[in-house]
């Protein structure tokens, strides 16, 4: 049986190597404690806050994702979130936002560690090297492990991050390197009381955020807990990129005030989390880079479309070519 190293266990890598299991060995290396990428979840066991502090939901819009996510839905890992989602616009009446939205439960964080379930996943392996020789794909750590050989790599790590294991050598090279990814400063808030808002989420227009949320709003999370995350425009987390988490929740935690127009209440947590990679600027419209001939393939979110949906076409994609091979 061929065997396949996926570097990177988020939804794109897990997509993949589901599709791949049965007909392949398959091995998922991941540098995380866990597995889903930024389908994160943050719980703070102190005071029972949980936060959704990466992907937000998802929606599906492709013929080839609606299957899957009636599977999760009948599996009750996936439910739709019907929350009011508005438009807020200074001077503007707020405006509601119809589309139809789905989140995992009881965190985003928990459509990956379903889909990990039955896969070999090593997390904790922080992959710094993939070399291709006669004999396969050889996979390196930082702690000075190796492992392989395989026949295929598929690596979904950022672009940035996939040259440096990958080196100047690789085919896609040049492709990955014109990629580019905007930042996102993302603020989790547990209050003491609910916010007095008529609403549950909102995209925010000229102020330094761009969404806003009541976590506890998503089906399956502790509804009597009050958490909201909000997450900063790309031009203003670029801008303010290397600042102190405590400098970023401050000025986030002003802002947020004058979004929803009122002062806020008692906070009993707050911290914000720096996601560097946070979405494509100009994602790809291929579903994958394949090269049949060193047998590398390279997926992710910033791959046809970006957005969850796109990490899902893009992992379904991958698998399908590389199994078109064999």
């Amino acid at each position: 049986m061929k065997r396949v190293a996926i570097i990177g266990a988020g939804i794109s890598g897990l997509i993949c190597a589901r599709s791949l299991a049965g007909k392949l060995d398959v091995r998922l290396f991941d540098k995380s404690r866990g597995v889903s990428g930024r389908m994160a979840t943050r719980r703070v066991p102190e005071t029972g806050a949980t936060f959704d502090h990466g992907a937000q939901y998802f929606t599906v819009r492709s013929p080839q994702v609606q299957p899957l996510l009636d599977e999760w839905v009948d599996d009750h890992i996936v439910a739709p979130w019907r929350g009011t989602v508005v438009v807020l616009r200074p001077g503007i009446k707020t405006e509601r936002d119809p589309t139809p939205r789905f989140v995992a439960m009881p965190g985003m964080k928990s459509l990956g560690k379903h889909l990990a379930k039955s896969l070999t996943v090593r997390t904790k392996m922080l992959v710094t090297q993939a070399e291709h020789s006669d004999d396969g794909w050889l996979v390196s750590t930082d702690n000075g492990q190796s492992f392989g050989p395989y026949d295929w790599v598929v690596c979904t790590a950022p672009p940035g991050q996939a040259n440096n294991i990958l080196g100047s050598a690789n085919p896609f090279h040049a492709t990955l390197a014109e990629q580019k990814f905007d930042p996102c400063w993302a603020t989790m808030i547990h209050f003491a009381e609910p916010l007095p808002v008529p609403y549950d989420a909102a995209f925010v227009h000229e102020n330094p955020i761009h969404w806003i949320c009541r976590n506890n709003s998503k089906p399956g999370r502790p509804l009597d807990e009050e958490c909201w995350v909000l997450h900063a425009d790309p031009t203003w987390s670029t801008e303010n990129l290397e600042r102190t988490s405590e400098e970023i929740t401050n000025e986030l935690l002003d802002a947020f005030a004058q979004a929803i127009g009122q002062p806020l209440g008692e906070i009993r947590y707050v911290t914000s989390h720096r996601w560097r990679y946070s979405a494509p600027t100009s994602p790809l419209e291929e579903t994958c880079l394949v090269d049949e001939a060193s047998q590398l393939a390279i997926c992710g979110d910033w791959c046809s479309g970006a957005r969850v949906e796109g990490a899902i076409l893009s992992g379904l994609g991958t698998a399908e070519k590389i199994l078109a091979t064999i």
